[in-house]
């Protein structure tokens, strides 16, 4: 599982990040720390931005902030200075709405001028394609520059008897797929495509001629089929670090919620 993250301390994290950046590929930072004790996730961002400039992005959970606004905008003013953005990861459906108001509100006010938020979607939800479309349209009739992650989802297993979400991968496949396109179709200029399925990633990479998505996976999966790629379009890995103990519900959900990934655990 140690396969699956950049290490337990900061150090090991800057190491992984160095070798990552010197393949021609970029990281994204996750501290991973899900015990809601948002003093400490927040004092660990704010030492971390002395390591790091804008060649990486960072990964916020909103519920590792307990939602606190003040703290996560304390840390956004701090990083938007370095120019490195920032990606806001998904919640459960039960802190949707929060997510959804908080995001946007995010958007709205940093992302003006330059992309400094990151939205994720999970599009194995039923509402998520109508929920892009709307935020394509509310951002651009409001001068916002908008920029997705679309990623197929992390809660399904905790999620899948709440009615919301798709029954069959094939359902959610062709979600991302439309995603995809929907971003294409509006000439939308950033976009991050994060996922291990090679159809979807073969699907965007035929479209980007123009260079609006760059691709995204997490580190220890998928690795030679990204590495291909990275030739032609720009590649991310996400790179968790923190306490072993405490990443333990993060690295579950990995293993359990990505059905394509499952393979890699067992070469």
């Amino acid at each position: 599982m140690l396969r699956y993250v950049a290490g337990n301390n900061r150090n090991k994290l800057i190491q992984c990040s160095k070798t990552l950046l010197s393949n021609n590929k970029f990281p994204i930072v996750n501290y991973i720390v899900e015990d809601n004790d948002k003093y400490r996730v927040t004092n660990e961002y704010n030492t971390l931005f002395k390591y790091i400039d804008k060649e990486y992005k960072i990964a916020l959970k909103l519920s590792s902030f307990d939602f606190d606004r003040h703290l996560l905008e304390d840390i956004i003013n701090k990083y938007t200075t370095k120019n490195i953005q920032i990606i806001i990861d998904a919640e459960q459906d039960k802190n949707y709405e929060k997510y959804r108001e908080i995001t946007n509100t995010l958007m709205y006010k940093y992302n003006k001028s330059s992309i400094n938020i990151i939205k994720t979607y999970q599009m194995y939800r039923k509402d998520s394609l109508d929920e892009l479309n709307d935020d394509i349209k509310f951002m651009k009739n409001n001068g916002v520059l908008f920029a997705p992650k679309l990623v197929r989802g992390a809660y399904y297993y905790q999620e899948k008897h709440g009615g919301h979400l798709f029954k069959k991968k094939e359902d959610t496949d062709e979600n991302y797929d439309n995603a995809i396109l929907k971003c294409y179709n509006e000439k939308n200029r950033y976009n991050i495509i994060a996922s291990h399925n090679k159809n979807s990633i073969y699907f965007a990479s035929r479209l980007n001629r123009e260079n609006i998505f760059t691709f995204a996976h997490l580190l220890g999966m998928n690795e030679t089929f990204m590495t291909k790629i990275k030739n032609n379009h720009k590649v991310y890995t996400y790179l968790p670090y923190g306490p072993y103990i405490k990443m333990i519900p993060y690295l579950t959900r990995r293993l359990y919620e990505n059905i394509d990934t499952l393979k890699y655990m067992f070469k």
